[in-house]
C-alpha cells in the first residue's frame, strides 16, 4: 500500500530513480517473432507508476492523457492498450528483476549491511 502523503513530485522522483537504477537494455531479450513496440523497461516503469497511483491497466490511457509528463518519463510515444500492458507485465521475469535490484544494493561499496526485501508475488486481482 502506498502512503497517502506521496505527491506527484515524489512519484516523478521514483520513476527517475528507476531510470538510473535500470540499465537501458534492461530485460529486453529479443526472441523470435516481431519486434516489441514497447520496451520491457517502459512496461516495468509503467506498471510501477500505475501501482503507485492506484490506477488499473484499463484506466492507464485516461490517466496518461491527463498526465502527459509521465509519458515522457516512461519513454513512451503512445499509450499501450490495456491488454498489452497486462500481457507484458505477466511476461516480465519478476524474480530476475528482483534479484538484479537486490544485487545493485549489495554491490555498493562502503555501505553498512542493508536489509532489503522485494516481494515478487503476483496479485491475481490485477
Amino acid at each position: 500500500m502506498v502512503p497517502q502523503e506521496l505527491t506527484k513530485s515524489d512519484i516523478v522522483k521514483i520513476i527517475e530513480q528507476l531510470d538510473k537504477l535500470l540499465p537501458s537494455n534492461f530485460v529486453n531479450k529479443q526472441g523470435r517473432g516481431r519486434r516489441k513496440a514497447y520496451s520491457d523497461k517502459s512496461i516495468l516503469k509503467l506498471s510501477i507508476l500505475l501501482k503507485l497511483c492506484d490506477v488499473s491497466y484499463r484506466g492507464a490511457k485516461n490517466f496518461l492523457e491527463k498526465n502527459p509528463k509521465y509519458m515522457e518519463l516512461l519513454d513512451l510515444k503512445n499509450i499501450p492498450p490495456f491488454q498489452t500492458i497486462s500481457r507484458r507485465v505477466r511476461e516480465l521475469p519478476l524474480h530476475r528483476i528482483n534479484k538484479d535490484i537486490v544485487n545493485l544494493f549489495l554491490d555498493i561499496e562502503g555501505l553498512e549491511r542493508i536489509e532489503l526485501v522485494v516481494d515478487s508475488f503476483r496479485n491475481q486481482d490485477l
